[in-house]
């Protein structure tokens, strides 16, 4: 009896280690990969750490600056009208809707071609050269409005709020409600934004956007590009937020454009196939990368703004997305406000929380109305009452079958400037844990000594190096950031005001 139950508990072992094994061997990357995510610099100075940088841009290489493109001999970095020109060069045919107050616009990537020659003929024949926006990007207006000035070498000025002082424009694009306030300063031409396509108005420099002629009707299947080195130094982007102003260059989004696509593993890339749903709640500086990126490699857009009660999980079953792009708040509202659909659905998703915990992803749990998902984008807001826990990202992929990468985006950067790995599954124990992952591919990053912190345990003030941090745009706010570079060693370097720790992993932990 005795040698019986001793064979059975030896088999039992051997099964649990059998098993054991297996799960190891199914894992999508291995642990080592995950224990070392940064490349690090060998030295450090006085008062700060080492220098952390992806481990796909190590030191003793550049950093990602752009998109490569072939001129000749060279390669050179790009801009917004070679991604326009290459959207446009590919068989298949984009398409962009847009969500705005419950209602759908949608056009192809000819038909907006055609607006956007149609806009610039309207902006050559006034000498518009700097185009005011002040309703929101995931609108028609907005959207093509901005893109005309991308695509033609002019230049979009974004406010999330109507200026309090004359604006640098020469045409302020504004909503019918916010007219009152445009009046009061001095520009010249308005164009509304008006319910009322018929609608006139008194003052001569005011006019209806349906003033500019039938859209609705415009294609264009070519798109007249001849590349000038003139335009790599053009600021194609103002942006406005909160009454602060930043100016982006062309190598800032094209930085922030090739970082997003080189950042996905290979059998992960973007394609001609994928649509994106995208909508934040703020800064329009959030939205560009994902766009560009997904338009360049042939795919289509949906935009929002998460703000709005019609931008809810129901979109994803309306308009099959293969990629989401939210904040961390809204991830909330779209995936953890539900239970498990029954007893057997609860035991899935029970079972793909532990796999994905040992690292291995499954989708057996993955609820029909998400299927189509399979990469989600979260901006961890500032909060420690918004942010997701690791044990939350692990239930958003378990419910959706789809990876998540959690972002940390912050004002006057293009893109993130954290993003965790794709095949990261980690749960923490400790719930308020808040891993930011690593440095943008187009960013090498440091901590600085901050208050009473231990630099020396790789605790302070997150600072960050490289091609998609904006320019201020004025003399007194460009003169703070210079004397905020200079109290973290200066060199490029900008403190972001993000306090936490460097991991032995490489990561960066953001403390709550």
């Amino acid at each position: 009896m005795l040698k019986l139950v001793a064979i059975v508990a030896v088999g039992v072992l051997l099964a649990v280690l059998a098993y054991s094994k297996y799960l190891d061997s199914q894992k999508d990357i291995h642990e080592l990969a995950l224990s070392e995510q940064s490349n690090i610099s060998p030295t450090r100075k006085n008062d700060e750490t080492a220098i952390y940088r992806n481990n796909q841009t190590p030191h003793g290489l550049p950093l990602l600056t752009g998109l490569q493109i072939r001129h000749g001999f060279k390669l050179r970095n790009g801009n917004l009208r070679d991604i326009w020109s290459i959207v446009m060069g590919q068989k298949n045919i984009n398409s962009v809707t847009f969500i705005e107050n419950g209602n759908e616009v949608k056009a192809d990537a000819y038909h907006l071609n055609g607006i956007f020659e149609k806009l610039n003929l309207f902006f050559k024949d006034h000498e518009i050269s700097t185009v005011g926006v002040a309703v929101p990007l995931y609108s028609f207006h907005g959207f093509v409005s901005s893109f005309t000035c991308f695509v033609n070498g002019l230049t979009a000025h974004h406010f999330n709020h109507l200026p309090r002082t004359n604006p640098d424009v020469d045409v302020l694009m504004v909503d019918e409600k916010n007219l009152p306030f445009a009046l009061r300063l001095d520009i010249k031409l308005i164009i509304v934004v008006s319910q009322d396509p018929l609608k006139s108005f008194s003052q001569q420099n005011v006019i209806n956007w349906n003033e500019l002629g039938d859209l609705t009707s415009l294609n264009s299947d070519t798109y007249s590009y001849n590349y000038d080195p003139e335009y790599d130094s053009g600021v194609p982007f103002k942006d406005t937020f909160n009454f602060a102003t930043t100016d982006y260059s062309h190598q800032n989004f094209v930085s922030a454009i090739a970082s997003v696509a080189r950042s996905l593993p290979l059998g992960h890339e973007l394609s001609h196939n994928d649509t994106l749903l995208i909508g934040y709640d703020d800064s329009s500086v959030k939205y560009w990368a994902k766009i560009f990126s997904v338009l360049l490699f042939g795919g289509s857009i949906v935009v929002g703004s998460s703000s709005t009660l019609k931008f809810d999980e129901t979109l994803i079953e309306k308009y099959r997305p293969t990629i989401l792009a939210i904040d961390s708040k809204t991830a909330k509202r779209f995936f953890l406000k539900h239970e498990p659909k029954g007893i057997i659905h609860s035991l899935l998703v029970s079972r793909v929380n532990y796999l994905l915990s040992r690292g291995i992803f499954s989708t057996m749990a993955a609820l029909n109305e998400y299927k189509s998902l399979r990469l989600i984008y979260i901006d961890q807001l500032n909060s420690s009452n918004e942010n997701n826990s690791s044990t939350e990202l692990n239930q958003i992929r378990s419910l959706t079958g789809a990876r998540v990468i959690s972002e940390r985006l912050i004002p006057g950067v293009i893109g993130s400037i954290l993003n965790t790995n794709f095949y990261d599954y980690r749960v923490f124990t400790n719930s308020k844990l808040k891993n930011c992952g690593t440095s943008s591919l187009s960013l090498e990053i440091k901590l600085y000594k901050y208050n009473g912190l231990n630099i020396e345990k790789r605790h302070g003030e997150l600072c960050i190096r490289g091609f998609i941090i904006g320019k201020p745009n004025d003399e007194k706010n460009l003169e703070e950031a210079i004397q905020k570079g200079e109290r973290v060693g200066s060199e490029g370097w900008m403190p972001t005001g993000i306090i936490g720790k460097f991991g032995v992993d490489g990561c960066f932990y953001e403390d709550q």
